[in-house]
């Protein structure tokens, strides 16, 4: 999952959805490189097979959950100190 959002405001401007990212999708951008950056969420595979965001925040780890579940909750946080925080 590949998050952008405004450097200045914090307010998420895009989603590339997925768990795993080719080559092409990290060379993707939003917006412009002098106004975004991105959050670049991997996902591990567990031992029962299912996938889950592979960061040590649990609460980091519901959020991402939640937005790969329902992608459009994404627009419902920003980005603070490279962390989603609910608006």
């Amino acid at each position: 999952m590949i998050i952008f959002y405004n450097k200045s405001t914090g307010k998420v401007a895009g989603l590339i959805e997925g768990r795993l990212h080719s080559p092409e999708d990290n060379s993707l951008w939003i917006g412009s490189k002098e106004e975004n950056d991105r959050l670049v969420f991997t996902w591990r595979k567990r031992d029962d097979g299912n996938f889950e965001p592979d960061v040590d925040d649990l609460d980091q780890k519901a959020i991402l959950i939640a937005i790969d579940k329902k992608p459009s909750i994404v627009y419902d946080f920003s980005i603070r100190s490279r962390k989603l925080v609910k608006e």
